[in-house]
């Protein structure tokens, strides 16, 4: 009865240690408004979706022969977007930031924006 109380608590600490790293920790990433950024991915994402339009548009950007991939991040305002997204199957979340009052993260490259010359005139 002892050796089967011990195996059941060390196979429940184990499943417990296991649940806890299969959970992906969510990234939070700091951008300005009015802004263009890349951000890499090691993999293609499948079934993008964006929380907030009105904050950020994200679109994927792969190649034909490399596995990486790039998102193309365009910011309209100052708030919070989730992008969520699957990779192999996992699912994750990366929560953007856009605020000018705080620095870009540096996981991001930013890129410069064609400026609409109509509305400048």
């Amino acid at each position: 009865m002892k050796k089967m109380i011990l195996a059941l608590a060390v196979f429940l600490s184990v499943q417990t240690f296991c649940s806890v790293f299969a959970v992906e920790v969510n990234k939070t990433i700091n951008l300005h408004s009015g802004c263009a950024y890349l951000y890499n991915l090691d993999k293609r994402p499948m079934d993008m979706k964006v929380s907030n339009p009105n904050v950020l548009k994200s679109e994927a950007v792969t190649e034909i022969y490399s596995p990486e991939s790039q998102l193309v991040l365009t910011t309209l305002e100052e708030g919070i977007s989730y992008v969520s997204f699957k990779q192999g199957g996992k699912p994750y979340t990366i929560k953007f930031l856009v605020d000018d009052k705080q620095p870009v993260d540096a996981s991001v490259v930013e890129i410069d924006m064609i400026k609409d010359t109509a509305k400048n005139k």
